[in-house]
């Protein structure tokens, strides 16, 4: 065997006997930025700090990771205390443990920044419902490419950091800005396309929010343009119900508080 042969067959063994978890990571696309902010009023490097500590002391079976809509639904860490639907909060996840990683005006990059910091570290829950990319279609105005572009990063992330959880990939839900409705739809068609049945699945319970036209939601739903109000929730919480028992034979939520078998 010539050196140059030599090299190359040392060089190929080390390459393969390196773990899979050494493999670089895809390059993230070009509009996804990981960082942290405060364009709300409430503390977000605290309540990051928050959701590691919780994690030290609670196995969660569920998570959810979110914005406003996730953050002010209920469960802990509260971190404001609004819980606008913290009644069917508690009836969609019954008895089981649940954190609530929503965290008010998140972008897809700042959740990426908190799963990349430790939020998802030392636990592996048996679903993590992802609800993001209202305020990259809304506030940042990204096209329905680079949204859904971004969340494919994301999810990519939750695969590589809880490997044995299942993740349920929620569409954007509908807004009341009716300009906004085409770019939701088509962010939506673009997120179904990322899931694979095995371990990561699409949802788009939006669609119980809709009013007759198809396309905004009803007032009675809603607390302003995109934040559900109790009622809203419950809708929501019908359909999460539904699709958990459908994707963990271990769920046993979506009964009212105090039924729980």
């Amino acid at each position: 065997m010539n050196f140059q042969l030599y090299m190359l067959t040392v060089m190929l063994g080390a390459f393969l006997a390196l773990p899979a978890s050494s493999a670089p990571a895809p390059a993230l696309p070009s509009t996804l930025k990981p960082e942290p902010h405060q364009r709300d009023p409430y503390d977000w490097n605290a309540r990051h700090e928050a959701v590691k500590k919780r994690n030290r002391s609670v196995k969660p079976e569920y998570v959810m990771i979110g914005d406003s809509i996730t953050h002010h639904w209920g469960g802990e860490p509260s971190g404001d205390g609004r819980k606008a639907g913290g009644a069917s909060w508690d009836q969609l996840f019954g008895p089981h443990a649940v954190t609530n990683m929503g965290f008010g005006f998140d972008y897809v990059d700042n959740a990426y920044y908190r799963v990349q910091n430790g939020e998802l570290d030392g636990i592996s829950p048996r679903v993590v419902i992802v609800l993001l990319g209202t305020n990259n279609l809304g506030h940042r105005k990204d096209t329905p490419q680079a949204c859904a572009d971004n969340i494919k990063a994301f999810v990519l992330l939750v695969r590589r950091k809880c490997p044995s959880s299942k993740i349920l990939l929620l569409g954007i839900l509908p807004r009341k800005e009716k300009d906004l409705a085409g770019p939701v739809k088509e962010t939506n068609k673009l997120l179904a396309k990322l899931q694979n049945g095995k371990n990561v699945f699409f949802a788009d319970p939006g669609k119980a929010l809709l009013s007759a036209d198809g396309v905004s939601p009803k007032n009675e739903f809603m607390k302003d343009v995109v934040h559900p109000n109790a009622g809203g929730y419950e809708a929501l919480e019908k359909e999460l119900a539904a699709l958990l028992k459908k994707m963990d034979a271990k769920y046993r939520g979506g009964k009212p508080a105090g039924k729980q078998a």
